[in-house]
C-alpha cells in the first residue's frame, strides 16, 4: 500500500524561516522525503487540504508531478505484486525521481554553460553566471529536467529573494543569468520554443548612480606625492593605468601581456564584448607602463600557473578585492569621499570627459560602447583614431595638471 501528499517539513527551518515543501511518501510502511525545490512559512501552507495558498498555478503543477509519482508507484506495485519488494527507502526513492537518460536537469545545463564560458576565457560572464546559479540554488531546487522549470517557479524564487532581503538590481543579475541559460536550451533545441518561462515575466531593475570621481579628485589622485617605495605605490599606479587606458576593465588589464603592446599602440579584445581596442600609449601611460615588471601578464600580478588554473575566476576576484583594498585607503588618506575603486575609474572617466567639454558620441566610442541606435553605433565605428587618442590626451593632461 503506497501514500503520497504534500507535506512541510518542519523539522528543517532555514534561515529566512521557511520550511521546505516535499512530497511524502509512505511505500510498504517506509517513509520517504522527495524534494519539490520550493520552501515556505508555516502562513502560507494549507495543512487541512495540503496546498499552497492562493498559488492555483503552482498547486496545479505539484498535482501534476504527484499523479506521475502515483504512476510510478501503481507500476512497482504492479511489478511486485506477487512477491516482497526488498528495496529500501533510497533505492525507491531513486526510482521515483529517476529521469529518461535523455533528459538535462537546469542545474546541469547552467554548469556546461559556466563549463563553456571558461573555456572561452570569458572569466566575467562564468563568475556572474556561478554566482546566479548558487543564489537561485539556496531558494529552489533545480536539479529537475529544464522543461519543468516553469513561470509559477520563477514567481516563487522572486518571492524568495524578496523575503530574504535581495535588492531589484541584484535579483535582475540572477534573473537574466537564469534567462540566457532559458535562451540557449532553446537555441540547442534542448527544449521546445513554447516552454518559455520568461515569456510573460518582466525582470525590474532601479536606477542606480554610478560612483564616479569629479576632476578635482581626480587631479588629487593623480597628484598624490607617493613615494615609488612606498606599498600602496604599486596599487596607485594600477588606478593611474585603469583611468588612463579608457575606462579598461579590471580583468582585461590583469590579463593584458607585452603581446598586446604593438609599437606605439596597446591593442587587446575586451573579454565582456570581444570589442578590439586600439589605444595609443602616450608619454603618460608608457611612464605608468614602466614600473611593471610581469613575466606571464603585463602587471605581473597574474603567473602562469595562475592562468592555466581552474580556479582563475577566483584568483582574479581575489587580486580584485586586493586592488580595491590599497585603492580605498589611497582615497582616504586623499580626503576624497567617494570611495575608490576599480570600477569606479570607467564612470570617472566618462564623467570627466563630460565635464571637459567632450560629445557623448565621442565618449562612447572610447569607452567601447554604441550610443543610441544601430545607425549611430555604425556611425561610430568610422571615428578617426586619431580623434579620439586625442581627446585621451587631453583628458590625460587635465588630470595631471597640479593645481597647487
Amino acid at each position: 500500500m503506497a501514500t503520497i501528499k504534500l507535506h512541510l517539513d518542519l523539522r528543517r527551518q532555514k534561515k529566512d524561516g521557511t520550511y521546505p515543501l516535499v512530497f511524502m511518501v509512505v511505500f510498504n510502511s517506509k517513509p520517504i522525503h522527495i524534494k519539490t525545490g520550493i520552501s515556505l512559512s508555516q502562513d502560507e501552507f494549507d495543512f487541512k487540504n495540503a496546498l499552497i495558498k492562493n498559488k492555483p498555478k503552482l498547486n496545479q503543477e505539484l498535482y501534476e508531478r504527484e499523479c506521475i509519482y502515483r504512476d510510478k508507484l501503481h507500476r512497482l506495485q504492479l511489478t511486485y505484486s506477487s512477491s516482497p519488494l526488498s528495496w529500501n527507502s533510497a533505492q525507491i526513492k531513486s526510482f521515483l525521481e529517476e529521469q529518461e537518460s535523455s533528459t538535462i536537469t537546469l542545474t546541469a545545463y547552467w554548469e556546461k554553460i559556466i563549463e563553456h564560458l571558461l573555456k572561452c576565457k570569458r572569466y566575467g560572464g562564468a563568475k556572474v553566471h556561478r554566482t546566479s546559479l548558487n543564489a537561485v540554488k539556496k531558494h529552489l531546487d533545480i536539479n529537475i529536467p529544464i522543461q519543468d522549470f516553469s513561470y509559477s517557479m520563477l514567481m516563487a524564487l522572486e518571492e524568495a529573494f524578496f523575503r530574504t532581503g535581495v535588492s531589484v538590481n541584484g535579483m535582475g543579475v540572477y534573473f537574466r543569468s537564469l534567462r540566457f541559460v532559458c535562451n540557449s536550451a532553446i537555441k540547442e533545441n534542448v527544449v521546445e520554443t513554447s516552454w518559455y518561462p520568461f515569456k510573460n515575466y518582466k525582470i525590474r531593475k532601479t536606477p542606480t548612480v554610478p560612483r564616479v570621481l569629479n576632476l578635482k579628485d581626480l587631479t588629487c589622485y593623480f597628484n598624490y606625492p607617493i613615494d615609488a617605495q612606498h606599498p600602496d605605490f604599486y596599487y596607485w599606479n594600477i588606478g593611474k593605468l585603469l583611468f588612463m587606458l579608457r575606462g579598461i576593465n579590471i580583468t582585461d588589464l590583469l590579463l593584458l601581456t607585452k603581446d598586446n603592446i604593438k609599437g606605439e599602440y596597446l591593442i587587446y579584445k575586451r573579454r565582456k564584448t570581444n570589442k578590439i581596442y586600439s589605444i595609443k600609449i602616450n608619454e603618460a601611460i608608457r611612464a605608468s607602463l614602466a614600473y611593471c615588471h610581469g613575466n606571464n601578464t603585463l602587471l605581473g600580478l597574474i603567473d602562469q600557473e595562475a592562468l592555466n588554473s581552474p580556479k582563475i575566476i577566483e584568483i582574479l576576484t581575489q587580486k580584485r578585492k586586493t586592488i580595491n583594498h590599497h585603492l580605498k585607503k589611497i582615497g582616504i588618506k586623499l580626503g576624497i569621499l567617494e570611495p575608490i575603486t576599480t570600477y569606479a575609474f570607467r564612470y570617472s572617466y566618462a564623467n570627466a570627459a563630460k565635464q571637459l567639454g567632450y560629445s557623448k558620441d565621442l565618449i562612447a566610442e572610447a569607452l567601447g560602447h554604441e550610443y543610441g541606435n544601430s545607425v549611430t553605433g555604425i556611425y561610430l565605428e568610422q571615428f578617426d583614431l586619431e580623434i579620439v587618442d586625442s581627446m585621451n590626451e587631453k583628458i590625460i593632461a587635465a588630470v595631471l595638471q597640479n593645481e597647487n
